[in-house]
């Protein structure tokens, strides 16, 4: 069973006082062991969650350098005649055998423009 949040800071204010557990469980009427929890713990805010990073690897590795190639080739052309995710990949597709989605090469090619 949990104590609301004013019996738990009761409880911390009353031990800063330096009143004893048993007296502080007997006044608020909670268990000593509450006491001793509330007691001890400093801490109250959620820890964050650790972030786990994604396995290497990714369905583009191998293409890479074919989609740098591209798009280091449509720097020098006009920008309406340059590729966009979509056409690098279909250009996978038909001329490379890529068998993935486009998510992944749309997030690279998102990149590369970036840089």
């Amino acid at each position: 069973m949990t104590v609301p949040m004013s019996v738990q800071e009761n409880i911390r204010s009353l031990d800063a006082q330096g009143i004893a557990g048993r007296e502080i469980a007997r006044r608020l009427g909670v268990s000593r062991d509450a006491v001793v929890k509330y007691i001890r713990q400093h801490d109250y805010s959620p820890k964050p969650p650790t972030l786990v990073p994604r396995p290497a690897g990714s369905v583009l590795t191998g293409f890479e350098a074919t989609i740098e190639l591209w798009l280091g080739e449509d720097q020098r052309r006009p920008r309406k005649q340059r590729h966009t995710a979509q056409r690098v990949f279909d250009r996978l597709v038909a001329e490379e055998t890529y068998t993935g989605s486009y998510s992944p090469v749309q997030r690279f090619v998102r990149k590369w423009n970036a840089q």
